[in-house]
């Protein structure tokens, strides 16, 4: 089964230097890649900074100017 999902052109982008930086040979693969490596997260190291803000579109623009 083959779907399609919509996408900010800055995620595409991302997924694009994941695919890269991996050698998937699809951004399937990639995507893959990135939800296995998210499962072993350990949920203990998500909400332990809960002060902290979320990161909005301009936080996320700023880090890609680096």
């Amino acid at each position: 089964m083959v779907a399609t999902i919509a996408v900010k052109q800055s995620t595409l982008q991302l997924l694009a230097k994941v695919k890269k930086k991996t050698e998937a040979s699809s951004m399937d693969e990639a995507i893959q890649m990135l939800l296995q490596k998210f499962e072993h997260v350990p949920s203990s190291r998500f909400g332990s900074q809960p002060r902290l803000s979320k990161f909005d579109e301009r936080d996320r623009m700023k880090a890609h100017e680096l």
